[in-house]
């Protein structure tokens, strides 16, 4: 039902001559699934607080309620859209030239940040809870000779596999 947000034909906007896309990561499913949950449960809270009230004043205010309740819909649908636009359009794109972070910020706003392969010195990880153990989902730092020293990737799942694939395409090159 959802493979709109989690499929790509692994191309890009910029992307080189002779470029392969050797590796597409978006961030852990979780940060997916959790607005859906929760668009869900906001929209239990209100069916169920409507579902309490007095038929007296339902019947009095239905022209209110209903408003209330559309606006309230609608704000809850406009938020999920913006959740999922920024969960499917954040990658962390692995090609055999480079390395391409785009971070999608907001409707009209992203970040994107690209690092070439011979310019990486070190690879941390960094995974933190009991969550992010249990589910492997973590951040990724690269360590680069650069002017920003630092490109971090959050929330990624399988880091350590990650990490290894990052290395192993950089001593290829």
């Amino acid at each position: 039902m959802f493979e709109l947000f989690l499929f790509s034909n692994k191309t890009f906007e910029g992307k080189l001559p002779e470029e392969q896309v050797l590796f597409l990561r978006r961030q852990h499913k979780i940060f997916f699934y959790l607005p859906i949950l929760l668009f869900v449960f906001l929209a239990l809270i209100v069916i169920f607080l409507v579902s309490f009230l007095n038929e007296e004043v339902y019947q009095k205010f239905s022209n209110l309620i209903l408003f209330l309740e559309l606006v309230y819909f609608s704000i809850l649908w406009l938020m999920l859209f913006l959740d999922l636009m920024v969960y499917s359009l954040t990658t962390l794109i692995i090609t055999n030239k480079r390395i391409i972070k785009i971070e999608e910020k907001g409707l009209f706003n992203y970040e994107r940040s690209e690092l070439e392969l011979d310019k990486i010195q070190d690879v941390n990880i960094n995974v933190s809870g009991i969550l992010g153990n249990f589910l492997n989902f973590g951040d990724i730092l690269i360590q680069t000779a650069g002017a920003e020293n630092k490109f971090k990737f959050s929330n990624l799942s399988s880091p350590f596999k990650i990490k290894t694939i990052i290395l192993e395409i950089k001593n290829k090159k």
